[in-house]
Parts: structure tokens; C-alpha cells; sequence
């Protein structure tokens, strides 16, 4: 039985895993999965296509091959069609700008959830700490996990009809993955080796610069310009394509002559759809964008291109012929862009919670700054939103990146920072305003106690509580409510004196006179009131002083004047003096006064009644004392 009982020492101890899990093994793991599930998305979409078709040209491996190629295209690989009329290969390197959203946002969620930081168990669960655990090491493992499912599927779709192109995938690929890492790791602050020099790096103006408020400034400030610009171009888009709707149906009919057709074009009409909204704010910048060879679209003017194919996007390009006043009024998407700009600047310049407004420099470099981004921000969407479709007249699409750049960096400039000061100078001005009004004064001075409290009956305490309800505006002693409005309307005299007005500071002088009198007579006719209300309280204290001193019984005082009805009726109603009760009651019936009612016939029962009613008139009411 004892070796039943008795318990060996355990392996390993409770709550403690028997060895370590590898960090480097779960973040390459982590990153397989995100290439994985991107993957294995688009091929579900492909594969759904191609089993709805009526009629699959090809076998179940050529769908394959096509997901691997729009899954390598959405990283911004570029695409070669080998089966072309001319026989020459026609690359294809326009990334649908929707489908490089959906691996970049599993990358990023893959990041985040690996350099999130653990929940704590308590210290009996806790892990020794492990070099092979840093943010660093995992984020190489991640990034080595995702390269290793992309060499797959780009060795997987070198072969077929359209193949993927091994240089452009070899640089496209990697510099996606990184970059989100990179993004992902700053913007969640995961890893802290990089982040932590870089104040050692930067320049001290740049960090004060970059630093605390500002910096939360220029990314919503550019953000925000951002935004609006490619909100602008999505609109053009959308008119563009409203005033050519009988185009786009011939095209999109022609196209796709059953319903899965139709439904393929529609879905790689909206992935394309962010690309047309970039194409539409370069052409409300300026600068415009390139429709084939031979093709520029501005507002200034639009040449026609050689030829293009039947797609209903292309539909919304206008029409070919100088600029109009129409076409010149897009530029109120780039001004609406710098007045947002300006907004959001004005707005972090001007709170008071953050250190104190910023001057007019801080202003101005915080706008520029955002105007700088701004303009990064749209170069570099234009260069992922543009691209080839073929060769000849199809050789290149799209707006040019350093152009739409620079336009976009001009437009935020000249439109934002006289903005941003001049809301900056609305803003301080309307804050003054309001502290000027009282909004922002202090708070009262509260109402002083002690022989100010209204009620205490000391006489000296009234000149103090005169005085001091200048302060208080009291209800009642409330020289200040009835000053106030004679102090406004001298105020208003003087200033109508200095204004030469002389007829309406009179007006104003008589009015505050009368007003001021007329105050003065509401204090005389409520001081008199008090005085005789505290003389008539004296006067009963006394007389019931004296009628106690007069009675000599040494009984306590009565303050509710009933004394004298428990003095006449104590022998009637205690029980020891049943027989004395039965012998009055015998001598009232045979005609004789009760001994209680010839007691108060008596001189000292005289004085004890009188001490009572005068104990009673005392605690009276004064309006009950002058009714008689």
C-alpha cells in the first residue's frame, strides 16, 4: 500500500511545460500561414469560376496555375502572356490594387499577433527568457516562412500560357513583405531595437519636430489630404463613368456574353477599381495620366490613344479635345485636400491642453510636413496603380509618380498652410472670445461663514454680512444683484461719453441713478423688518425670564408653554390619586369649586398662569403675535 501512496518526485513541475516552445518555429510557422491563406483565398475564387463556367477550356491544373499568377500579381509581380495574335510575349504588370490588399493585411495581423505580447499566467507559468525569442528573430522567421510559400507558387507558375515573371517576383515579393513587417512593427511598437535608436539618430529638430503632438498631427493631416484626393479621383471615376454609360454596357456586354463572364468582369472591374480612383485625383492634380501609347488625359486637354481595348473602366475617360470650364473645376478636389489639411493642423495648433497653442513657425512646419507626406503618399500609389497591359499602344497605363508627386506635394502646400494659420487665428480668437465672456473665468467666491450666514442673530454681524454680500449676491442682503444693473448702465455711460454721444450717456446716468436708488430703498425697507422681528424675540425672552423668576419654583423652563395644563391636571390623571380624583369629583357635583380650580383662584396659581401664557406668546410666530 505504501508504494500505492507514497508519490515519487514528478518529472516535470506543475504548471510548467516540459520544455520551452520555439518562437523562431511558431513565427515561421505564422508566416506559412498568412502566404497560405492569401493563397488558398484567391484559389478558391478561380476554382468557383472555373467550375461555373459551361464551358472549362482547360484542365483543373490551369486553374491552379491562374490562382498562383493573380496571387503573385497582387504582390506587384508582373505576368507574361506567351499565346498572343503576333506571337511576340505581352507582359501584364497592372496590379489590381484590391488584391495586393488582401496579402498584405494577412501579413500585418500575422505580425501583430506574433509580436503581441503574451498574457501572464503568474510567475509559477512564466518562461525563461530565450535570445531565439526577440522581435527581431521572430520577424526574420516570419518573413522566411512567407518567402518560402511564395518560391513555391512562383516555381509552381513559371509554366503555362501566363506565367509569372521569376526577376520581378524575386524583387516585388520580398520588398512587399518587408515593408509591411516594417510598418507593422512601428505602428505597434513591437520592436523596440530599431525604435529605440532612432532618437539617437534623428537630428534634435527633426525629433522635436517629429515628436508627441506633432508628429500625431502630420499623419492625420496627411492622412486626411489623402484621402481626399483619392476620394476626388473616386468620384471622377464614378461621373465619368455615369456620362458614358452606353459605352460601358457595349463593353461590358460584349465581353462577357453569359452571367459567369459577366460576374468575372464585374469582380475584376472593382479589384480595379482603387486603380481608376488613383488615375482620377492625377487627373484633378494636373499632371493627368497616360491611357496607351499616344494617350494623356488632363483637365487641360485630352489626346486620344490608338487604340484600347473593350473594358468598361475605360469607358470613363473623357472625351479627346481641349480643357473646359468643366473639366477645370476637378481642381476643387486638391483644394478640398489642402483645407483639410489646414483643418487638421489648425486644430492641433490651437488646443490649449497641449502645452499651450504653437506659434506661427511651429504651424507652418507641421503643415509643410503633412504636405510632404502627402505628396509621398500619392507617388507612390501612382507607381502601384500603373503598369502595362501589353506592348505597342499598350506598353504603359497610368499617371506618372514623380509628376502626380510633386503636384499633389504643390497643391497641399499653396492651399494648406494659409489655411492652417488662418484656423489657427479663427480659433484662438474664438477661445478669447469666450474667456473674455466668462466661459473660462474662475469659479465664485463661495459665501464666507460664521457671522455672515444669514440667520444669526447678532446685531454687529449685520455690517459684515452688508459687506460682504458684495461677493455672495445673497437672495436676501444682495447689494450685488441690485448694483449690477447700475454698474452696467454707468459703464455704458461712460463709453458713450468717450464716443461723443452725449444724449445717451444721460439716458444711461439716469437710468443707472434710479436704479441704484431704487436698490438702496429695497435695503432700508428690509433691514427695518429685521430689526423688529430680533426687539420682539428680546421682548418675549424677557417676560418669560421674569415670570420664571416671579413663580420661585426652581422648575425647569417650558419652552412649549404647557406647564400649566400638566401642573392643573397631573392630580386627575396619575394613579396614585384615584381617591383624590373621586373626592373632587363628589365636591363639584354638590356645587363646590374643584381644588385645582381654587388653586388657580389663588395669588401663586395667578402667577404661574401668567408665567405660562407669557412662555407661550414667546414661541409665537410674529404674524400670530400682531394679529390682535
Amino acid at each position: 500500500m505504501s508504494q500505492l501512496t507514497d508519490r515519487g518526485p514528478e518529472p516535470f513541475p506543475r504548471g510548467r511545460p516540459a520544455a520551452p516552445p520555439s518562437a523562431i518555429g511558431a513565427a515561421l510557422f505564422g508566416g506559412a500561414t498568412a502566404a497560405g491563406l492569401g493563397l488558398g483565398v484567391v484559389t478558391v475564387g478561380v476554382l468557383l469560376v472555373w467550375v461555373a463556367s459551361p464551358y472549362p477550356g482547360s484542365d483543373p491544373a490551369e486553374a491552379l496555375r491562374l490562382a498562383a499568377d493573380l496571387w503573385l500579381l497582387a504582390h506587384g509581380a508582373d505576368l507574361v502572356r506567351t499565346v498572343t495574335l503576333t506571337g511576340v510575349p505581352a507582359p501584364v504588370a497592372l496590379t489590381p490594387l484590391l488584391f495586393g490588399a488582401l496579402p498584405v493585411w494577412l501579413l500585418h495581423r500575422a505580425a501583430r499577433h506574433l509580436l503581441a505580447d503574451p498574457d501572464d499566467d503568474g510567475p509559477e507559468v512564466a518562461l525563461p527568457a530565450h535570445p531565439e525569442a526577440s522581435p527581431g528573430a521572430r520577424l526574420a522567421a516570419l518573413f522566411a516562412g512567407y518567402l518560402l510559400v511564395a518560391a513555391g507558387a512562383v516555381v509552381y507558375a513559371s509554366t503555362g500560357p501566363l506565367r509569372v515573371d521569376p526577376v520581378s517576383a524575386a524583387l516585388w515579393i520580398p520588398a512587399v513583405a518587408a515593408g509591411t513587417l516594417a510598418l507593422s512593427a512601428w505602428y505597434g511598437h513591437g520592436c523596440p531595437g530599431p525604435a529605440a535608436r532612432w532618437d539617437e539618430v534623428l537630428p534634435p529638430g527633426v525629433r522635436t519636430a517629429l515628436g508627441g503632438a506633432r508628429g500625431v498631427a502630420v499623419r492625420r493631416a496627411a492622412t486626411a489630404a489623402t484621402l481626399a484626393l483619392l476620394g476626388s479621383g473616386a468620384v471622377l471615376t464614378l461621373v465619368g463613368l455615369v456620362l458614358h454609360a452606353e459605352y460601358a454596357r457595349r463593353d461590358f456586354l460584349a465581353l462577357a456574353p453569359d452571367w459567369v463572364g459577366r460576374g468575372t468582369v464585374l469582380l475584376l472591374c472593382l479589384a480595379l477599381l482603387p486603380n481608376a480612383a488613383v488615375w482620377g485625383a492625377a487627373y484633378a492634380l494636373g499632371p493627368g495620366f497616360t491611357a496607351g501609347a499616344g494617350g494623356l488625359a488632363g483637365p487641360l486637354g485630352t489626346s486620344a490613344p490608338a487604340a484600347l481595348p473593350h473594358f468598361p473602366l475605360l469607358a470613363a475617360l473623357p472625351e479627346p479635345g481641349p480643357g473646359t470650364p468643366l473639366t477645370w473645376s476637378v481642381a476643387a478636389g486638391p483644394v478640398l485636400a489642402g483645407v483639410l489639411l489646414g483643418r487638421y493642423v489648425a486644430h492641433a495648433a490651437a488646443r490649449p491642453d497641449a502645452g499651450g497653442p504653437w506659434r506661427r513657425r511651429p504651424t507652418l512646419g507641421v503643415a509643410a510636413l503633412a504636405a510632404g507626406a502627402c505628396g509621398a503618399a500619392t507617388a507612390m500609389l501612382s507607381a502601384l496603380a500603373g503598369g502595362a497591359l501589353g506592348t505597342a499602344s499598350l506598353a504603359l497605363f497610368g499617371p506618372t509618380w514623380w509628376q502626380s508627386g510633386l503636384a499633389a506635394t504643390g497643391w497641399t502646400t499653396l492651399i494648406g498652410l494659409p489655411c492652417a494659420l488662418l484656423l489657427r487665428a479663427c480659433r484662438l480668437h474664438s477661445q478669447r472670445k469666450r474667456e473674455r465672456h466668462g466661459e473660462g473665468a474662475a469659479p465664485a467666491v463661495p459665501a464666507p461663514a460664521g457671522p455672515y450666514v444669514e440667520g444669526a442673530g447678532d446685531e454687529a454681524a449685520t455690517p459684515a454680512r452688508r459687506r460682504g454680500s458684495r461677493h455672495t449676491g445673497g437672495e436676501e442682503g444682495g447689494p450685488d444683484r441690485a448694483r449690477r444693473p447700475g454698474r452696467k448702465a454707468r459703464r455704458a455711460a461712460r463709453k458713450a461719453q468717450k464716443a461723443g454721444t452725449a444724449g445717451k450717456a444721460q439716458k444711461a446716468g439716469k437710468a443707472g441713478k434710479a436704479e441704484g436708488k431704487a436698490a438702496a430703498e429695497a435695503r432700508k425697507a428690509a433691514k427695518p423688518e429685521r430689526k423688529v422681528t430680533r426687539a420682539e424675540r428680546k421682548a418675549a425672552k424677557a417676560e418669560q425670564a421674569d415670570a420664571e423668576r416671579q413663580s420661585g419654583d426652581g422648575a425647569p423652563p417650558d419652552p412649549y408653554g404647557l406647564g400649566i395644563l400638566v401642573h392643573r391636571f397631573d392630580p386627575w390623571h396619575e394613579a396614585d390619586n384615584r381617591a383624590a380624583r373621586w373626592a373632587e369629583l363628589r365636591a363639584y357635583s354638590d356645587g363646590e369649586p374643584p381644588e385645582h380650580e381654587a388653586e388657580a383662584d389663588s395669588p401663586e396659581g395667578a402667577a404661574r398662569a401668567a408665567a405660562a401664557e407669557g412662555a407661550a406668546a414667546a414661541d409665537l410666530a410674529p404674524e400670530e403675535r400682531r394679529a390682535p
